[in-house]
């Protein structure tokens, strides 16, 4: 297939996406990551004798080359606490990153270099929008399992059966924005978002749910990114009168817009509703510059997927993230989720005894069922030792029991956020997952 791509010697054409629907911003955040994670970042990485490799597809280079230091962290997180346990199988696991250099075209060739020089590659997570649509089916013929972090519709009702996913499409989250508006009594939103795949696709999902919930759109706009000025956009915006702006783009469009709202309205400002894993230390420092700390903690509602913080699935990915040196911001749904995947992956192997994902790909879904007799557990070590005394397991995650569709899509609830000064998120209140995808159209 390499063949028939054209190799593009380009950069990739997104602005700081995690996902379809989740970005992180403050990307500098990622500068002293990236170091850890380019060493193999050509093609395959070479793997460790002894070891099985996780393959990690993310674009590792280039303006978003951020995006892959962070969907590298938790599989680095799930490898030491993997390890720490006594490995998969008695061997231990680590990561190979493969960049995909945010380009479907240049992914392809990549992803085709890494299978053939690497025989130890046990399960994939990654795959992120801007690449799934053509990755996905590479990784399929392999028969490899593997965790996306890719938001795209399409793959709702998809039916590729080593495909699995844990965080809601641009739909669905797209939905939970308007949802948040509707719960915080606000009648007349304005929504803006950036003029990316990572921002627009939450556009359908908004638009469908505000309808639903008689919200009036008041301005409906996708506006370029990382503009010097938009003045002329704030004046129409304002002219509406929103009560609330449901507002998704990157930090420095973030920044620009609110100084230039700010401006225009003597410092008044309307409430925001926008993506949780915005929540980075140089996104509140960005913003700091330009607007009042009150309205950072105050009236910047951050929506995501929520975790429960009593679970020992959360304590466990937390300890997980923060020892290997993970900055603010990525203790989030998004990256739970391969965390989370990669242990799940790893246990359905120890339940298979084969690393094959014809044979151990079907207990993946027997890992996370509640059944009669099965023992829930909330970490990879507990799922071992449960397995090697024969047990029966149900792994519970970061928010709770884990319930697959036929599509082997699962989504929980949402949580909105207050986040402080330094940037340690605080609940407000849930949304129903139920209600959200039922909104979503």
């Amino acid at each position: 297939m390499a063949a028939k791509v054209k190799r593009l010697r380009r950069q990739p054409r997104l602005t700081g996406v995690l996902r379809g629907s989740i970005r992180i911003a403050g990307v500098a955040a990622g500068g002293a990551l990236l170091a850890t994670v380019t060493a193999g970042v050509a093609g395959a990485g070479t793997s460790s004798s002894g070891q099985y490799q996780v393959l990690v597809n993310a674009p590792f280079t280039g303006s978003t080359a951020s995006l892959g230091s962070f969907i590298d962290l938790p599989c680095k997180a799930a490898a030491r606490v993997i390890d720490q346990a006594g490995g998969v199988l008695g061997k231990k696991l680590g990561c190979t990153p493969v960049n995909n250099y945010g380009d479907p075209a240049d992914a392809v060739p990549a992803l085709e270099r890494a299978f053939a020089t690497d025989k130890t590659l046990v399960m994939a997570v990654g795959l992120d929008s801007a690449t799934a649509a053509t990755t996905a089916p590479l990784v399929e013929r392999q028969k490899l399992p593997f965790f996306t972090t890719n938001g795209l519709t399409s793959f709702d009702r998809q039916t590729n059966p080593y495909f699995w996913r844990m965080s809601p499409s641009d739909n669905q989250n797209g939905a939970a924005y308007s949802a948040a508006a509707a719960r915080l009594h606000y009648k007349k939103v304005a929504v803006i978002y950036a003029n990316n795949i990572g921002a627009a696709g939450n556009i359908p999902g908004t638009n469908a749910a505000a309808k639903k919930l008689k919200l009036t759109i008041t301005s409906n706009l996708t506006i370029p990114g990382d503009q010097t000025s938009y003045s002329s956009i704030v004046e129409r915006v304002v002219a509406g009168k929103p009560q609330a702006l449901i507002f998704y783009a990157d930090t420095q469009t973030t920044a620009t817009f609110l100084s230039n709202y700010s401006q225009l309205t003597g410092g008044k400002l309307p409430p925001m509703i926008t993506a949780e894993a915005s929540i980075a230390p140089t996104y509140i420092t960005a913003l700091q510059k330009v607007i009042s700390t009150r309205y950072i903690e105050k009236d910047i509602y951050f929506v995501g997927q929520t975790m429960t913080k009593s679970q020992a699935a959360f304590t466990n990915f937390s300890h997980a993230m923060k020892a290997i040196g993970a900055p603010g911001g990525t203790i989030n749904g998004v990256i739970s989720s391969l965390f989370t995947g990669i242990n799940i992956m790893s246990l359905a192997i120890d339940m298979a005894h084969s690393t094959k994902g014809t044979v151990y790909n079907a207990d993946i879904l027997k890992i996370v069922t509640a059944r009669k007799g099965a023992v829930k557990v909330h970490t990879y070590a507990q799922g071992l030792a449960a397995l090697k005394h024969h047990h029966a397991i149900q792994y519970v995650g970061t928010s709770g029991a884990i319930k697959f569709n036929k599509y082997h899509n699962f989504v929980g609830s949402w949580g909105v956020n207050h986040i402080t000064a330094s940037g340690t998120p605080s609940q407000v209140f849930k949304l129903a997952g139920t209600t959200v995808l039922a909104d979503a159209g």
